[in-house]
């Protein structure tokens, strides 16, 4: 008897993996190479479809820890921000790739093929700026049902072991989110200046107001909070 060594998964390509992660498609979204205006275009244009991928994933999984917060399962949920601060940093370290690409060739790019287009403008940017409305609400009806404050959690972290890790995580990803647009920021400044306007007219060193904002504001606050009351004289 002949084993059957072909694909049996539905799709384009020669084998199963091809198929299910969808290789031929997914390739097939990229500017042939004879379209590009320049060289270093294919480097753009990838590093920008993979960031949008992972950022989608990120919506995802918010979604689950949405949920999981809704059913009151912390451990869970602090264990999946953990998984996308991780992924937050893997696109810093992404797009440092980046600052090799010489300044003129970008403009090269920036002229001929972007229209109007600005990264201010990513659907998986836009979801993640409203992580903190989605998860807040939430977190903070868990911390009442548990008869605690945010600050009384930080006062006594082992006592509390359970809300302090999922407090922990969410600060880890705040950090890490301001931390990624503070290495775009840098980004920016270095191939287009900090003077320059985007294509959507917005000044290049307005990036650096997003840097210091945080998506939890008040979890900042707390630690604030907490160094006052051991009335530091340093």
């Amino acid at each position: 008897m002949t084993a059957h060594t072909g694909p049996i998964l539905e799709g384009k390509g020669s084998t199963d993996y091809e198929r299910y992660v969808r290789v031929p498609e997914l390739l097939d979204l990229q500017k042939p190479v004879e379209k590009l205006s320049h060289p270093e275009e294919r480097l753009f244009q990838t590093t920008h479809q993979a960031a949008e991928l992972w950022l989608h994933h990120i919506d995802y999984e918010i979604g689950r820890v949405v949920a999981m917060l809704e059913a009151g399962e912390v451990p869970a949920a602090a264990e999946l921000m953990h998984r996308c601060r991780l992924i937050l940093d893997l696109l810093r370290e992404q797009i440092v790739i980046l600052e090799t690409m010489a300044p003129a060739d970008y403009h090269v790019i920036r002229t001929s093929s972007l229209g109007r287009g600005s990264g201010q403008e990513s659907p998986g940017f836009m979801k993640l700026l409203e992580v903190g409305k989605r998860v807040w609400p939430l977190l903070t009806r868990l911390i009442s049902s548990r008869g605690v404050s945010v600050l009384e959690i930080e006062r006594d972290p082992r006592g509390h072991h359970e809300l302090f890790r999922l407090v922990q995580s969410l600060m880890d990803y705040d950090e890490a989110f301001m931390k990624w647009r503070y290495t775009h920021m840098r980004l920016a400044f270095r191939i287009i200046g900090s003077k320059v306007m985007s294509l959507k007219g917005v000044p290049a060193a307005q990036l650096e107001a997003g840097t210091r904002e945080p998506l939890f504001p008040e979890l900042w606050e707390a630690i604030s909070a907490l160094t006052a009351e051991f009335k530091p004289t340093y």
